[in-house]
């Protein structure tokens, strides 16, 4: 039983706080993913976006995005960093992404930062 009770809190506090990285989407919206570094994010980023470094996104996904068949949207400054993060996803089953480049693109798209 203290295994399962440290495995929780372990896992609780292990997992960021979604205050911290934005918000879950709403029905039939995609899970907007910044896969900047932290810093980067705090600069300026996707309103409704979650930040999870692409270098970190395989150990990490998981906690936004269970399901395999969620749609997911990538970004990151100029767009490279956002494919290798596509490539991590694809290996590791997920199927509905889309790279949508760096920042400045996700702007020319209609999204809004803060």
């Amino acid at each position: 039983m203290n295994k399962l009770k440290f495995a929780t809190l372990l896992l609780l506090f292990s997992t960021p706080a979604l205050a911290d990285h934005g918000d879950l989407p709403g029905p039939g919206q995609p899970l907007i993913i910044d896969v900047r570094t932290t810093s980067e994010y705090q600069q300026e980023h996707v309103r409704q976006s979650v930040n999870i470094p692409y270098d970190e996104i395989a150990n990490r996904i998981a906690a936004f995005a269970p399901d395999r068949d969620a749609r997911i949207v990538l970004y990151c400054r100029s767009g490279r960093r956002s494919s290798v993060a596509e490539q991590t996803l694809r290996q590791l089953g997920y199927r509905q992404i889309e790279n949508l480049g760096g920042l400045n693109d996700m702007q020319r798209n209609g999204y809004r930062t803060n």
